[in-house]
């Protein structure tokens, strides 16, 4: 069935397909996040040993698939540019081991150590996406346009002498996205120097800086460069609100800054579980939404649940007239009335002044000159096989050789 689209802010923008219900950036997301109402689709785009594209949430394939229970479970490395931990990385393996019957996606649980765990039928189910095929998928549907994730390009440039950005441009020139007009392509990432050299290279498309996490305003500075490279900004949704203990204690500056500098904003991450919203809320993902898109009036929302976002833009109280359970929430209403009514060590703690966005957090080293290519970080024998096999090998040689010279000389 199809789903018509409603206009308007805010624009529903859905984080890994529809992560919510199905694994992160497999056919089955991407196709119900659009059956639910997505106006903007994401790839978190990631390369493979052979160079392929695709669209996975994590380059670690540990966080995102069952590849400890396949024979490629033997692929581990730690990679300290990327990780602290060890982990088996999407550049590891080749587009057909990753396509192997026997890899299989896994849906994510981002509370599930509160033993909240997503959707059990659909724990494994739906197919890995190559960023091609996410372009062709995208460029069909009623969309308002794509939105595409890049990160540890320059790593992946410096390690593994492949360059992503260009591999991304030639890509979306193939696909016809550079000379449409009805569909938007954003390019987000972290790296200002990603978004840097995209800006130099005269891309003609939306380009959206991912602001640190944990930041409460930003200097006229720090915004002046953003500005320089960036168009968007996509915020962590707790970036808006000072927060103790899940009570909101009072609203930050940022948005106003962010405003201020011409910026757009995207607010990110929007999730149904109850416990991912500060009691203020009332612990409700639609109490939630209405008060970022009424009171704060951000541009966008970022949501692993595209169809509570596009319920909450059907519903038709939140006019004029709209009740009085449409109102937007009090900000610290509830800690002030814990100040009046309860004892103090009921009371949530203070909390530290959150810190500011400067200029240096903003500027990044230049984008990396990509290197010769190597056997990518962390590369081992292929399942099944390993350094101690060949040794042994040799070794069984070498004994048969010298039976066959002691033979012939008796």
């Amino acid at each position: 069935m199809k789903v018509r689209r409603i206009m308007g802010k805010p624009l529903i923008i859905s984080h890994n397909g529809a992560s919510g219900d199905y694994p992160d950036c497999t056919d089955l997301a991407y196709q119900n996040a659009i059956k639910d109402g997505a106006d903007v689709i994401d790839c978190a785009l990631q390369v493979t040993k052979d160079g392929v594209l695709i669209c996975m949430s994590s380059i670690n394939l540990l966080e995102t698939t069952n590849v400890q229970r396949t024979p490629f479970s033997t692929l581990t490395s730690v990679i300290p540019e990327i990780k602290s931990t060890a982990g088996i990385y999407t550049f590891n393996l080749t587009w057909n081991n990753i396509s192997d019957s026997s890899l299989k996606p896994k849906i994510s649980s981002p509370l599930s150590s509160y033993y909240l765990v997503r959707n059990p039928r659909y724990t494994n189910n739906g197919k890995f996406v190559k960023f091609s095929d996410f372009l062709e998928y995208g460029k069909d549907q009623d969309l308002s346009g794509i939105m595409i994730i890049i990160e540890n390009a320059a790593f992946i440039a410096k390690s593994l002498g492949v360059d992503v950005l260009e591999s991304l441009t030639t890509a979306l020139n193939d696909a016809g996205y550079n000379n449409q007009t009805t569909k938007e392509v954003m390019i987000q990432s972290t790296d200002s120097a990603v978004l840097v050299k995209l800006k130099q290279q005269k891309a003609k498309y939306k380009l959206v800086y991912t602001l640190p996490q944990g930041i409460g305003d930003a200097s006229p500075s720090s915004l002046a460069d953003v500005k320089e490279f960036a168009e968007a900004v996509v915020v962590d949704r707790n970036s808006f609100f000072a927060i103790s203990l899940q009570f909101i204690i009072n609203q930050t500056s940022l948005v106003k800054d962010l405003r201020s500098a011409g910026l757009t904003v995207y607010a990110q991450v929007f999730r149904n579980e109850f416990l991912s919203q500060p009691w203020d809320f009332f612990s409700d993902e639609t109490v939630e939404i209405n008060s970022y898109a009424q009171s704060l009036k951000v541009d966008g929302l970022i949501t692993d649940f595209p169809k509570t976002v596009r319920r909450y833009k059907r519903n038709s109280c939140t006019g004029k007239d709209k009740p009085a359970y449409m109102e937007t929430v009090d900000v610290g209403g509830l800690v002030q009335l814990l100040q009046r009514n309860a004892a103090p060590e009921a009371q949530p703690p203070a909390v530290a002044p959150m810190p500011e966005l400067n200029e240096t957090e903003v500027q990044q080293p230049p984008f990396p000159p990509v290197a010769p290519k190597n056997a990518p970080p962390g590369a081992a024998a292929p399942p099944g096989s390993s350094p101690s096999d060949a040794h042994t090998t040799a070794v069984s040689t070498c004994i048969l050789l010298v039976a066959a010279c002691a033979a012939l000389l008796l």
